[in-house]
């Protein structure tokens, strides 16, 4: 028994690449491949090997019927299956990666519909694995209700409100329905595993009116909104993002009755009612996609828009519109409460100007806006551009500097002599930070966002950096409201670099063997002169992010060879055949991009690692 699994296993010879499903060979040849083995039989688990770039086809044998459920299971480790059941004209009618029940596993099934005369089994991936094969029938699928077609669907009578539809789509198939009369929602659910839907509503002329991928209740559904005043006939669109096949239930209800607003829910509304009281909290319930407008004071001061109180769930976004509805600043998350806004509305703002209170997602929910004036500023205790911090001294190192910036904003400081490390901490709310190191023209000549860890900065200056230099903080633009953090300039205390030289005519010469650990600032390059013989240079024991790229050099700097990534990870790799060979060689260590980095470098004789 065990010889004949074996043999079969052998059997399964390599036919088509995975990378590319799409170029399936003939089908007279598929087929002569899948009758060389037995066909899938209900209940008999077939075991598989396949190395790289192998396929197997399979026939189903007559007993299985039109129905059935074809699965991989027990995969060895690293293995990734992909399961398609193919049409006799050699087309993909359905297509599975990971919608087994185990890790990695695939799960296709097959109906009369389909006609499918094979069943192809791959891998994802360069490795090798091995898998069982499983074939079960099935119970006959429902027939289908919907049309295939615009046209069809137009003739059709329309959905019937409250009654779930059993949707089964082959790839490439999609479902349409006519839309009854009202304020509807229509939401996909109980989605199969690894089905990813989207709906749409279209008009007779089959143009988009509105779609939606994951905004259903449950995850990769799908939720549209129709509301009563759009000119019918309007059609439904259900498909399987991608194309693919799928499995779920399309619902259309009627929508609930949004709250009566006690605002204004259109710009024009707003326009034409008195602007909103500074320092007087209004309490707004916004209905699903549901928005309220308010028109600003006219008056010249620095104000500032806040949500609060919000409800269980409600995520609020603020945005600043012009008298056109033209959006001038948006905020989500700025706030003092979680996924509350804040967006300031600056004096210098042109009137007439609106706000905009909305919420993120499909929920409804409440909060109060507050448009406050924003409290007098003091004076800030440190250079706000660049010809104030040339008269001041320079920053104190090793000294936290609280700041509060508001949205445009910055402040500048002129940096002492040595190398030296600036980030940026203890960053209130949402504050997204920004530094820049800026030569006495103002030239960026480094710049960082989130170096320094999550939503933090982080900014390494060389002193061979040419001085007077300064450095600039800021917010990330588009953050909405105030943002506070600490800046922190510090000595760079990294243990030093092994010597290296900065340019070809200065390349060190490098021994076979010997580690080196090499820190490299922004813009350094590290160049090594080679001894002579088949070689093997590596990076190893990276700090941080950093992104070696090595290159071998001929006695111009000319490119020979080079490598980025082959050392596993972001490390680097160069074999080199022989080294010397045309005249004396070398080795230049980099970081991809230019950035600063840390790492050691080897060398080695050729063929050890």
């Amino acid at each position: 028994m065990r010889r004949t699994i074996f043999a079969a296993v052998l059997a399964l010879t390599p036919l088509v690449a995975v990378a590319q499903p799409q170029r399936l060979p003939p089908v007279a040849q598929m087929m002569q491949q899948a009758s060389a083995r037995a066909p899938l039989t209900p209940g008999v688990a077939v075991p598989v090997r396949l190395n790289r770039g192998q396929v197997a086809f399979f026939r189903v044998a007559p007993e299985a019927g039109a129905d059935y459920v074809v699965i991989t299971r027990r995969l060895s480790r690293g293995a990734d299956t992909v399961l398609q059941a193919i049409d006799a004209r050699g087309n993909v009618v359905s297509e599975d990666d990971d919608g087994g029940s185990e890790g990695l596993a695939s799960r296709i099934e097959v109906s009369s519909a389909d006609a499918i005369a094979l069943i192809r089994v791959s891998l994802l991936g360069d490795e090798p694995g091995g898998f069982e094969v499983l074939l079960t029938r099935a119970q006959p699928a429902a027939p289908q209700t919907f049309a295939e077609s615009l046209t069809t669907a137009a003739q059709a009578a329309p959905l019937a409100l409250d009654e779930a539809q059993s949707i089964r789509l082959r790839r490439g198939q999609q479902a349409f329905y006519q839309l009854p009369h009202g304020n509807l929602v229509a939401q996909t659910r109980a989605l199969a595993q690894g089905t990813d839907t989207v709906l749409a509503v279209l008009d007779s002329a089959g143009r988009e009116l509105v779609s939606d991928d994951d905004g259903g209740e449950e995850s990769l559904a799908s939720l549209v909104e129709v509301e009563q005043g759009q000119r019918r006939p309007l059609l439904l669109r259900a498909s399987i993002l991608g194309g693919g096949a799928g499995r779920f239930e399309l619902i259309v209800t009627a929508a609930p009755p949004a709250p009566p607003p006690n605002f204004p829910s259109t710009l024009t509304q707003a326009a034409t009612v008195p602007p909103i009281t500074v320092g007087q909290a209004v309490e707004i319930t916004l209905g699903r996609r549901q928005h309220a407008y308010f028109r600003v004071p006219d008056d010249a001061r620095d104000l500032v828009a806040v949500t609060r109180g919000l409800s269980s769930g409600a995520d609020t976004v603020l945005a600043l519109l012009d008298a056109n509805g033209v959006e001038i600043t948006t905020d989500d998350d700025g706030g003092e409460e979680p996924l509350s806004s804040s967006l300031d509305v600056p004096a210098a703002q042109r009137r007439p100007a609106y706000l905009r209170a909305g919420l993120l997602g499909n929920a409804g929910g409440t909060f109060s806006l507050v448009l406050d004036v924003e409290p007098p500023r003091t004076g800030p205790a440190y250079p706000t551009n660049l010809i104030e911090a040339a008269q001041a001294p320079p920053i104190t190192l090793g000294s936290a500097i609280p700041l509060r910036l508001r949205r445009n904003q910055q402040a500048f400081f002129r940096l002492p002599d040595g190398d030296m490390i600036a980030t940026t901490r203890a960053l209130g709310g949402s504050t997204d930070t920004v530094l820049a190191l800026i030569d006495a023209s103002g030239t960026v000549i480094a710049e960082d966002d989130d170096g320094g860890g999550g939503l933090a900065s982080r900014i390494e200056i060389a002193a061979s950096e040419n001085r007077p230099i300064f450095l600039r903080a800021g917010l990330l633009a588009g953050s909405g409201g105030a943002g506070t953090f600490e800046l922190l300039v510090e000595p760079d205390k990294t243990e030093p670099s092994a010597p290296f030289g900065t340019s070809l005519a200065a390349a060190t010469p490098i021994q076979v063997g010997q580690p080196l650990a090499i820190r490299l600032r922004r813009g350094e390059e590290a160049f090594f002169r080679l001894p002579n013989g088949p070689l093997v240079a590596f990076t190893q024991n990276l700090r941080g992010n950093t992104d070696t790229l090595l290159a071998l050099l001929d006695a111009q700097g000319q490119v020979i060879a080079e490598d980025d990534d082959s050392g596993g990870g972001l490390a680097s790799r160069l074999a080199i055949a022989q080294s010397g060979k045309n005249g004396p060689s070398f080795l230049r260590a980099s970081i991809l991009g230019g950035g600063p980095g840390g790492f050691e470098l080897v060398l080695q004789q050729g063929g050890r690692r």
